[in-house]
């Protein structure tokens, strides 16, 4: 290695061990003089709103200083541009953040009404806090009307939307009336996978969908497909988990209504809700 470009990065080492670079690796005149490093004598610059001198700042390679920028001056009309640069990079950023937001809870089907939804019982707290390693684990919330089944499933769902999940919310009654819209297109395949592919599946108002031969086996191969990948689902449903084959099997498909029942109690904790209607409860 050349004398000189040794003797430089023999200098940068030092300044790396002694003291701190001013600014992104860059480093001052007079830490470019106490190095060894060749440069340029930098331009003199002025701050704009007091005039004093600004220390230049400069990027090391090869030996070589590149001057490319100055200290912050310290005066109060500086630091008060700074500060006013700041609110504008936190006001875009959280503008960023919420379009973000909103473009997840959007794709991932959550009404609205609900985005602002909190989990707030212990259950679910549990069940949030340990999501990750669960195996592929969901839940069962069942309950009578307005007791707050939605509420708890949609504050779930956004809670895993926020966090980057791939996230699918929709009733039974919804998923179906999507997949059938699908026939003439040719697109029921892509449909149906939508719901049997996403990272979290969260199937409100189980029971309520018309239970004929096509929709309870529609039913069952969203589920069964999540069931053998390993994905959580989360159900909510008026009717007790010892209820609802009977329930989906109020036409005739008693087999296909069992095996929906028992890949839920296999893979779904119950968690009833009670108390009164809280929608009647403002």
């Amino acid at each position: 290695m050349p004398p000189n470009k040794q003797k430089g990065q023999q200098g940068l080492q030092k300044i790396r061990k002694g003291r701190p670079m001013d600014r992104a690796g860059l480093i001052t005149l007079e830490q470019a003089r106490a190095a060894g490093l060749s440069f340029d004598e930098p331009e003199p610059r002025a701050c704009p709103h007091c005039g004093a001198a600004l220390d230049p700042l400069g990027a090391a390679l090869a030996g070589r200083v590149a001057w490319v920028s100055a200290a912050p001056c310290l005066c109060e009309g500086a630091a008060s541009e700074r500060e006013a640069e700041a609110r504008r990079r936190a006001a875009l950023a959280a503008k960023e953040e919420a379009a973000r937001r909103e473009k997840a809870l959007s794709r991932a089907g959550i009404p609205r009404r609900y985005w602002a939804a909190e989990a707030d019982r212990p259950e679910f707290a549990e069940y949030i806090a340990s999501f990750a390693g669960n195996g592929g684990a969901g839940l069962y919330i069942h309950g009578g009307v307005g007791a707050g089944k939605t509420h708890a499933a949609s504050a779930m769902a956004r809670l895993f939307a926020e966090a980057g999940y791939d996230v699918a919310f929709t009733t039974a009654k919804g998923m179906l009336e999507r997949v059938k819209a699908t026939f003439d297109e040719g697109g029921t395949e892509a449909a149906v996978a939508r719901y049997a592919k996403c990272d979290v599946l969260v199937l409100d108002d189980l029971g309520k969908e018309d239970a004929t031969e096509w929709s309870v086996g529609t039913v069952f191969s969203v589920l069964d497909a999540r069931y053998e990948d390993m994905r959580p689902t989360i159900v909510t449903s008026n009717y007790a988990p010892g209820a609802l084959a009977d329930r989906l099997a109020r036409r005739g498909e008693r087999v296909t209504a069992e095996a929906i029942a028992s890949r839920i109690s296999q893979t779904c904790r119950p968690v009833y809700l009670g108390g009164r209607d809280r929608r009647r409860l403002g």
